[in-house]
């Protein structure tokens, strides 16, 4: 055989090269009709995808707000500006859910802001704004702690002007409240309140702090607050008890109170259910009054304090008595007569005695003594305390915008 020229070398290669080209164009075809098959396919794949709406989707938007509200803690408990019980969780999940959210005013009726840390104070005073927007016509239930630490990392120069805009800002919201519980710095203005207070129920104050004629701006509007029924309160020196409506209270808790401004309470709070109070003593406390105090529907009675130089049960006839606090150092001599003394002169039932400073020996003793009431303990209870809690440890919640959208498919 002949040797290959190089001509006829390369028209070889050409025509397998041609042949390769013919066989990779046939797999080509092959694959593109694959490919538009499988397109085909997925084409109506989402076009079915797309067409199926989440059941929990179709829910009536009224539905899905019912349902919203009943995610909250029960009015009027307050829940936190974000975080896993905050109304701003439910503007996450979808642009749907997070216009009903922000459509729902009772969402953002209750809410618990604190600025104990010092911090993104102008933040916190924005995201106030927004739900105080978002609420509407609602009433209000406010849990405000606006105590800055003086150890706190505070920005601001001028931290009670900033503070300021806060009170100002619940304050322009005022004929809403319904619930309020306020903390504030011993030298935080509060704005002036010139409308009634036509739905306000319970107040909780951590100081109150006098200003023109022994009053502030807040308690001076309490005269016009006609469903008002729970206050509990710091006093400061210098307030004005007279400031409050106390014949239509019917719990009160009271913090930092002289002995003779208790007697005045208690004198004019004749509608009393509940009564925590916690007795400051000075010297001009020292005489006894001579008047009997009578409260027909005082149930629950705590009393708490400094020991007097004479014995407050003595001027007190309590025909609902049910619950008595007491040290027995409060007492002070015949502590057991005293007791008989009350019970006998209010003829109420007593059916519970809490001394907390006795020991065995001496809760024995009572018990012996007093074997009409139906229980006499000592030592710490929790469940005790009637009505509100003054005062809560918050945590600072932080801040979080309810505009924030986060869209899904």
């Amino acid at each position: 055989m002949l040797p290959e020229t190089s001509a006829e070398s390369t028209h070889s290669a050409l025509a397998a090269d041609r042949a390769r080209i013919a066989v990779i164009k046939a797999n080509i075809l092959e694959l593109e009709r694959s490919l538009f098959s499988l397109n085909e396919e997925k084409d109506l794949l989402q076009a079915r995808i797309n067409g199926y709406t989440y059941p929990v989707l179709t829910l009536p938007n009224e539905i899905v707000a019912e349902i919203f509200v009943h995610f909250l803690p029960v009015y009027p408990e307050t829940p936190p500006m974000i975080g896993p019980s905050s109304p701003n969780l439910l503007g996450q999940i979808c642009r749907k859910w997070r216009e009903i959210s922000l459509s729902t005013p009772e969402l953002w009726r209750g809410f618990t802001l604190s600025l104990n840390d010092g911090k993104r104070i102008d933040e916190k005073l924005r995201l106030l704004k927004l739900w105080l927007q978002c609420s509407g016509s609602c009433l209000l239930s406010i849990h405000m702690d606006l105590q800055i630490g003086v150890d706190m990392d505070i920005s601001d120069p001028n931290p009670v002007a900033s503070l300021y805009l806060f009170t100002h800002a619940i304050a322009a919201h005022s004929a809403r409240w319904e619930y309020l519980r306020l903390y504030l710095l011993d030298v935080h203005p509060f704005p002036s309140i010139s409308t009634p207070l036509p739905f306000l129920r319970e107040l909780t104050m951590d100081s109150v702090k006098p200003g023109v004629n022994g009053t502030d701006s807040l308690t001076e509007a309490l005269h016009a607050a006609p469903l008002l029924r729970t206050v509990a309160v710091q006093f400061s020196p210098g307030h004005c008890i007279s400031a409050y409506p106390w014949s239509q209270l019917t719990t009160f808790f009271g913090y930092g109170i002289l002995v003779y401004e208790c007697v005045d309470i208690l004198t004019q709070a004749t509608n009393l259910v509940n009564c925590d109070v916690d007795l400051n003593w000075a010297d001009d406390d020292v005489s006894q009054p001579s008047r009997i105090i009578t409260l027909p529907y005082l149930s629950t009675l705590i009393l708490r304090g400094a020991i007097l130089p004479w014995k407050l049960l003595d001027i007190l006839t309590l025909p609902a008595l049910q619950k008595l606090e007491i040290e027995e150092g409060f007492l002070q001599d015949d502590p057991i007569g005293l007791l008989k003394s009350l019970i006998s002169r209010s003829k109420c039932h007593m059916r519970e005695l809490y001394m907390p400073d006795l020991d065995r020996r001496s809760l024995e003793k009572y018990r012996l003594a007093l074997p009409a009431v139906g229980s006499i303990a000592s030592g710490e209870l929790d469940h005790f305390n009637p009505g509100v809690v003054p005062r809560e440890n918050m945590a600072d919640y932080g801040d979080y915008d309810v505009s924030a959208d986060r869209d899904s498919d």
